[in-house]
């Protein structure tokens, strides 16, 4: 069973996708999370679906280890065009 079949059953997160796993030089695992096709980010101030403004920088999100192995979810944010609240980052998990 491979690592994304495990953590798909175990957290799924509504929007995303783990698209990829690896591990590091340092023995961490790394899962490479994307916006599910066709889902619009969430404004963070307002919590209302809007257009995508830009992207922002990779980031790592550390997560629960497994088996005793740190892992990681690396994930570009997306910046929300809210009509209420302006340029805003979306809201994540």
């Amino acid at each position: 069973m491979q690592l994304k079949t495990i953590l798909n059953r175990v957290e799924k997160h509504k929007g995303f996708v783990y698209s990829e796993a690896s591990m590091t030089k340092g023995g961490e695992i790394e899962f490479t999370l994307r916006p599910r096709r066709g889902s619009r980010p969430i404004c963070s101030s307002c919590g209302r679906k809007e257009a995508t403004y830009d992207h922002t920088s990779l980031r790592r999100f550390e997560f629960v280890p497994l088996w005793g192995i740190a892992v990681f979810f690396v994930y570009r944010m997306r910046r929300v065009d809210c009509r209420s609240c302006g340029v805003t980052t979306e809201r994540v998990p």
